[in-house]
């Protein structure tokens, strides 16, 4: 549903005569309906853009972030669902777990989250050379 339907939707309400208990009802019911809509998507966005570059770091690192690897490197537990996360397409749902993937390739949060690194590479290269380094030692 976009913002014009919703709004189109809120219309229809009003112009139905309802008393204001019912209509202030309906009319949050129509926007609960649109934002959940809007947030899951967002979410399954920013879950995409940090798999598609956590995938994209494992290639430029050859090597594979997990669980196991953050705990092996950073001495944090990290939950094995976590994985899924990264291999199997499920959502971000912790923002602790991001700020310890950003962390273990050593660059801001932000960037892991809501930028394309791969299409950015140049301009991050720059600006965190050790982003690019080859090797974790």
């Amino acid at each position: 549903m976009t913002s014009d339907e919703l709004d189109r939707k809120i219309i229809e309400i009003k112009k139905r005569g309802l008393n204001n208990f019912i209509e202030n009802e309906l009319i949050a019911d129509i926007r609960k309906e649109y934002y959940e809509k809007a947030i899951q998507k967002r979410i399954h966005h920013i879950s995409d853009r940090f798999r598609a570059n956590v995938l994209y770091l494992n290639r430029l690192h050859k090597e594979n972030c997990s669980a196991n690897k953050i705990k092996e490197f950073m001495g944090i537990d990290m939950p094995n669902d976590f994985n899924k996360t990264i291999y199997e397409e499920n959502k971000i749902y912790s923002l602790r777990q991001a700020i310890i993937t950003s962390e273990f390739f050593g660059l801001p949060v932000e960037l892991l989250l809501f930028t394309d690194l791969e299409a950015n590479g140049t301009t991050l290269k720059a600006q965190y050379p050790t982003l690019f380094r080859q090797s974790r030692s």
